[in-house]
């Protein structure tokens, strides 16, 4: 059996009426527990997962109950983490005519669960050339992509992307595509930024240094600050900072979750410099038919897998970890506590067979 196929007989339903999934148990605690498993129904798919994808920034607020923020942004315990993901078809329900059992696709809200049954519309076909834990991020990307197409960038515009965790560095590869003239990088740890470098960012700063402004505007047209800018930390004072960078007129694309009241100067830092602030969060797009520069999830996850199969997008080089689920326990506690976790980390359910 090849490493990024399964076998599609075995574990069926009938076989095995239980499967192992990750649950949020409290807060800052993760456990490998049992939950129902069960054939689809009509309209539905069920897979077999090769790999699940953990979404650094989500899972940490709904792991903690978003404990840093104020009362209204609370999350409730316990709760079931995970919606990126990449299988293998086991079972298709009535009415399913586009796919069959043993095809590789990715899929959107399966969770961290050996196996998933969900509507036909969360999947995609997986191209042959894309290896499923690749392919497990595409969802993940796809969110970046959708900031990307709003930005609306014309050839040679500069593009300042703040934050180089997953999402930071899936904008920088698709703002490069775009056409974007300096891309340009900002974030605290170093090695993040090296990376960003490597995956075609034209400068990386440290937002920390007490020039940070000055150095992200030198690299633009005249010295008058970026046109579009990607924000994808949800920081509070990193987005007045982002305001500070950017030029008369440009964008501010709001990719990142703040889950925190936030304090603007809107008269000095937006209204007076007639910047556009846009939410770009993963909901705030069409759900059944894509127009212009606003894409359906799935029909952005089919983007991407058409540039990651053509080798025009470069997914290997984020995936830090890749360990088993049995270790949930011990990456959630790391993913609670420390803010440098690593950028792409994939839970392999093969591990468990």
């Amino acid at each position: 059996m090849k490493k990024d196929e399964l076998l599609t007989s075995c574990n069926a339903p009938d076989q095995k009426k239980t499967l192992k999934q990750i649950l949020f148990v409290a807060e800052g605690q993760a456990a490998l527990v049992d939950a129902e498993d069960r054939l689809p129904g009509p309209g539905e798919v069920r897979l077999q997962m090769r790999y699940s994808a953990v979404s650094a920034g989500t899972e940490r607020a709904l792991l903690t109950g978003n404990r840093e923020s104020e009362e209204i942004f609370r999350y409730q315990l316990p709760a079931r983490p995970g919606y990126a993901g990449s299988g293998v078809i086991t079972h298709v329900g009535e009415g399913v005519e586009d796919f069959r059992p043993g095809q590789r696709v990715m899929v959107h809200g399966g969770g961290h669960q050996q196996f998933c049954t969900v509507p036909q519309k969360e999947i995609v076909p997986v191209p042959d050339n894309v290896p499923l834990d690749e392919a497990a991020l595409t969802i993940i990307a796809g969110f970046s992509l959708s900031a990307i197409r709003k930005a609306e960038i014309c050839l040679g515009q500069s593009c300042l992307v703040v934050g180089a965790g997953l999402l930071g560095l899936f904008a920088v590869q698709y703002a490069r595509l775009s056409g974007a003239y300096p891309v340009i990088v900002s974030d605290m740890n170093p090695e993040r930024r090296a990376l960003a470098l490597t995956l075609g960012a034209d400068a990386a700063f440290d937002p920390s240094e007490p020039d940070y402004e000055q150095r992200v505007k030198a690299m633009t047209f005249s010295g008058k600050g970026v046109e579009t800018a990607i924000e994808v930390t949800g920081n509070p004072k990193a987005l007045r900072a982002t305001l500070h960078c950017t030029a008369k007129f440009g964008r501010v694309l709001l990719l990142g979750c703040t889950r925190t009241m936030t304090e603007v100067d809107f008269y000095h830092d937006v209204h007076w410099p007639g910047i556009e602030l846009i939410g770009a969060h993963s909901g705030a797009r069409p759900t059944a038919q894509s127009f212009r520069n606003a894409y359906t999830e799935m029909d952005d996850c089919r983007v991407t897998l058409k540039y990651l199969s053509a080798g025009r997008l470069s997914f290997r080089p984020v995936i830090h970890e890749v360990v088993s689920p049995a270790e949930a326990p011990e990456v959630y506690a790391r993913l609670a506590e420390q803010r440098n976790f690593p950028v792409g980390v994939l839970f392999d359910w093969s591990r468990l067979d």
